[in-house]
């Protein structure tokens, strides 16, 4: 067949070379987004197996991307993928004042793995917290933060499934809580933080490295949206070697 006549239809979908390939494909990978096959928060299929599905070269697949990255419906993250972007709150929640964990990285590389992520039943703990029946799933999931490629912090997050029921295809080390929270129209709107010099379990920190002596800093917060619902309760394990607190205060009402 001559390439010129080729046609490839992958989901439902055509290319042809009647009008340019990299512009076709930005329409499909769109109209994936905006009928919400790819979410926000969800990494899209890398460039090779965006090309090898159309049988188009890298090149033009790059070029349909960098489209829509430049129109702010995807995000490129080095080393993890092209992301899926929705709403984002330009207002930061420290402006409501609180406790700013500082991570002592000078100029190392600061960055998040997502370590585990499941669903469990709130039991009732969490059934009290979040006002749901004890056998309500709630996700469960544990973000390790590493400064220069060595643990500096544990976060463990809590949050109700009906909060966010489709939370499992977002990358929560690429997207914090609160844009996740922004792309399905739950809006953050406040929070109460407690800190806490602890000794911490053995096993937090073997996690982190923890030499003899150091102690571990605990933050514990809980966020509520605009109906004063809790929608989510994080705890985090800060090594104190590795990180400084600051506090930030508001005249807003």
């Amino acid at each position: 067949m001559d390439a010129k006549n080729k046609q490839v239809k992958p989901a439902n979908t055509v290319i042809t070379y009647r009008t340019p390939i990299y512009l076709q494909l930005r329409e499909i990978v769109r109209n994936r987004i905006e009928e919400g096959e790819y979410l926000p928060g969800m990494a899209i299929p890398s460039e090779n197996e965006l090309a090898e599905t159309f049988g188009i070269n890298r090149i033009t697949v790059r070029n349909a991307l960098d489209a829509l990255v430049n129109e702010g419906m995807l995000q490129r993250v080095q080393g993890k993928g092209v992301f899926v972007l929705g709403n984002k709150y330009e207002e930061v929640l420290e402006e409501h004042g609180g406790f700013v964990p500082n991570l002592a990285s000078g100029k190392a590389t600061v960055s998040t793995k997502e370590q585990v992520k499941s669903l469990r039943p709130a039991g009732d703990k969490f059934a009290n917290l979040f006002d749901i029946a004890p056998e309500d799933p709630i996700y469960f999931i544990r973000h390790l933060n590493l400064v220069g490629g060595e643990a500096a912090s544990m976060e463990e997050i809590y949050v109700p499934q009906d909060i966010c029921p489709q939370l499992d295809a977002v990358n929560t080390s690429v997207f914090p809580m609160r844009d996740v929270f922004a792309f399905y129209d739950v809006e953050m709107c406040s929070m109460r933080q407690s800190l806490e010099i602890i000794q911490g379990l053995s096993k937090t920190r073997k996690m982190l490295d923890v030499p003899d002596g150091v102690a571990l800093i605990m933050m514990e917060c809980t966020f509520r949206d605009k109906t004063g619902r809790v929608i989510e309760f994080s705890r985090s394990f800060f090594r104190g070697d590795r990180s400084s607190f600051r506090i930030t205060l508001s005249d807003r009402p």
